[in-house]
């Protein structure tokens, strides 16, 4: 099916809401447990939208008895105010909807009243006023003796969205930084927030394609490779030290050769530890944090550490082990999985193609420095949690609900440490985007964007 593109700028729904004069109020918050807005593909559908301000509903009562149709008409107007605040938090910009594709209007009257049509006109006129009459909706109306808050009308909206890839390409590049060859993925405008993305092991950029289609037209991706890993170089580890400390080093000075003064850190697995090591010795330049199914507490490290612990402790008794177990075609599938009853909805290419990165010649070397010193990251916890403490930054934590490789109660906490953090459980595992694209891409809109 195809589907149409966004309006051009000269005549798009941005440019058109300042036009008018109408600033969009904050989006509502939930009043419940669910998802003010959920995408499927190209189609967006939201929840049912109050006339709300804040947390209370600003027309309530019946058409007919409390209130009249004129009443009624600014309720509507309103709720599709309310309606477009959340499209635009989710998408970045009005200007990614191609069609509205369904509005359904409920109205709360007293039984003799016959005027809804023109109650829901106070949302069809502003939806007609900001995107054309050339992407109008199918409409229903309803008339219902009550609605939440006691709200005299109650939106229902499917959005058709156009992608972000046409204009937003993926570039893949390479950065000379301590005489190695970086590779990076690069999307999105360079003079929008910026989002700086590590990835975990034993995966690469690769992992965040999901987020540069969904992202790419609101914020300034960049997502390196470390030495060692996906196309960056993979110098000998007797000439290279493979540590957490160096990997830091070396993306500070990375971000420093491509002039990113300020960004938000979206840290996945082996990203935490390089990203809170980057946070403490450059604060100023960290705008928030994104953690995604990444640990910063002891505890967060579960039973199946024993072995890797003891690994730490003598390294020559246990590098057979380690290896046998770190790296095998087995782990790397369960990475992915983890215990998802639903083990259909993953691409077996996505484990099969890492354990093929694992088993090219001086992985398995690279790989064991690599995690010989993860034990540094677990001496160094109490300083990233006093840290956090501290500044109170602005926290997002992500997990996969179904992750074996972290203690399920890891993304807890961070509460302890960051009093507003935002915490959400997805269904998905330790490769959350591999089954929560969706819902990962609204979270982190929302997130930065605020």
């Amino acid at each position: 099916m195809s589907v149409q593109q966004p309006a051009s700028s000269d005549r798009g729904a941005e440019l058109q809401l300042k036009r008018l004069g109408i600033e969009l109020p904050a989006p509502p918050e939930a009043f419940g447990m669910y998802a003010e807005a959920v995408q499927t593909g190209n189609l967006l559908f939201l929840t049912g939208m109050l006339p709300t301000e804040g947390r209370r509903a600003t027309f309530t009562g019946r058409i007919g008895a409390e209130l009249d149709v004129d009443a009624g008409r600014k309720a509507a107007r309103l709720a599709a105010l309310n309606a477009l605040a959340v499209v635009r938090q989710h998408l970045g910009s009005l200007d990614r909807v191609t069609r509205i594709v369904r509005l359904g209007v409920s109205v709360a009257t007293t039984g003799d009243v016959r005027d809804h049509p023109k109650v829901a006109d106070g949302a069809s006129e502003l939806l007609e006023q900001v995107f054309g009459k050339d992407k109008n909706p199918a409409r229903s109306v309803y008339g219902v003796a009550s609605l939440p808050l006691g709200a005299a009308v109650e939106l229902e909206l499917t959005f058709e969205v156009g992608g972000a890839s046409a204009t937003n390409p993926t570039f893949y590049r390479t950065k000379q930084v301590d005489g190695l060859s970086i590779f990076y993925r690069e999307a999105g405008p360079k003079d929008a927030p910026t989002i700086l993305l590590l990835h975990g092991l034993p995966s690469s950029s690769r992992m965040f394609e999901p987020l540069f289609a969904r992202l790419s037209d609101r914020f300034h991706l960049i997502a390196p490779d470390y030495p060692g890993f996906g196309h960056s170089d993979w110098p000998g580890p007797k000439t290279f030290a493979y540590t957490f400390d160096h990997y830091a080093e070396i993306l500070n000075h990375f971000t420093e050769a491509l002039g990113l003064a300020r960004y938000t850190l979206y840290m996945q697995d082996y990203g935490g530890p390089v990203g809170f090591r980057m946070a403490l010795a450059h604060p100023d330049r960290v705008e928030a944090l994104i953690i995604q199914d990444a640990v910063a507490h002891n505890e967060g490290l579960g039973d199946n550490w024993k072995a890797r612990r003891a690994f730490w402790t003598d390294r020559a008794a246990n590098e057979t082990a380690l290896r046998a177990n770190l790296l095998s075609l087995a782990t790397t599938r369960t990475r992915h999985v983890g215990n998802d009853p639903n083990v259909e909805r993953y691409d077996p290419d996505l484990w099969t193609d890492e354990f093929g990165f694992l088993s090219q010649p001086g992985q398995a070397d690279i790989q064991s420095d690599l995690f010989y010193d993860y034990r540094t990251n677990v001496e160094a916890y109490p300083k990233w949690q006093a840290w956090m403490r501290k500044t109170q930054p602005r926290l997002l934590v992500i997990w996969g609900k179904y992750d074996l490789s972290f203690d399920r109660s890891e993304p807890e906490a961070y509460r302890r440490d960051v009093q507003n953090a935002l915490v959400h459980i997805l269904d998905a595992g330790h490769f959350a985007l591999d089954t929560a694209a969706d819902e990962i891409a609204a979270l982190v809109r929302g997130f930065v964007a605020d």
